[in-house]
């Protein structure tokens, strides 16, 4: 097994990382609980995140793979130990959860599960559908871990679920702003034409939250959530996207996705 194989199947892009690590820490301060079963928690999800490319793409995409290797028992090997952590880490789950809410918690992520793996396998998974399933199913660390964690999936754990999806998913539009700036380049298209569907996007967005506090579904001061997205945004859109490379603005997320889980861990 080499080292470029490796490298394709093993997850390192840290922004999806930081899609289930955030949501993990929510969903920790939503159970209010810290401590050796928090921290053993995010080692088993760190493990099913890091070998569920491997099974993925080795067992389900490509089956016919192991027969053209000599190292088939290597690949057997890291291959099975997706299903293994799955496994244990649903015993554990099931057991030590609220019945009902681990039901509706594990039916969810299945379907969502189900429905990106679909996807995948038709080399949809980099579509816009496939993009957003993919922060639904990563953000469901947050209820996955609040109902692991001694908690219940009850109204609030769904606002966190989702107040986590709708942050992550404005780096699909932002992503898709910045290519398309680069592929007109030249061509004199201002950025409210390049970037109107993350306009859009975060306008129904900030409806939406602003609707949620209205109607008592979440807290008034769940507003300051949308404080650094939309200031973000009027940066990178005022014209910092016409002076950075896709790394960069991978590392801009970073710094604007921590702002937003310490504001998110402080709301909650």
């Amino acid at each position: 097994m080499t080292a470029r194989e490796l490298k394709r199947v093993f997850p390192n892009e840290y922004g999806a990382w930081a899609m289930w690590v955030v949501p993990f820490l929510s969903g920790a301060q939503l159970a209010h609980t810290w401590n050796g079963k928090t921290l053993l928690w995010f080692c088993f999800l760190a493990l099913f995140y890091i070998f569920k490319n491997p099974f993925v793409e080795w067992a389900i995409k490509d089956p016919v793979f192991f027969k053209k290797r000599k190292d088939k028992g290597q690949l057997i090997f890291v291959s099975s130990v997706f299903p293994l952590i799955a496994l244990l880490g649903g015993i554990w789950f099931f057991s030590a959860a609220d019945g009902t809410s681990a039901l509706w918690v594990a039916g969810v992520a299945a379907i969502f599960m189900g429905v990106y793996l679909l996807l995948d396998v038709h080399k949809l998974g980099r579509s816009l559908v496939g993009q957003w399933v993919g922060v639904f199913l990563l953000s469901l660390a947050a209820p996955v871990t609040a109902v692991a964690l001694g908690g219940t999936f009850n109204q609030m754990a769904v606002a966190v679920w989702m107040a986590n999806s709708l942050f992550f998913a404005h780096s699909i539009y932002t992503v898709r702003g910045w290519m398309n700036s680069r592929r007109r380049e030249g061509q004199g298209q201002s950025a409210s034409v390049l970037f109107r569907p993350l306009f859009v996007y975060w306008a129904a967005t900030v409806l939406l939250a602003l609707a949620a506090i209205a109607l008592g579904w979440i807290p008034g001061l769940w507003a300051l959530l949308l404080i650094p997205t939309s200031i973000f945004i009027a940066i990178f859109v005022g014209g910092l996207f016409k002076k950075v490379t896709i790394r960069q603005i991978g590392f801009l997320e970073v710094a604007h996705t921590a702002v937003f889980a310490v504001l998110l861990l402080v709301v909650i």
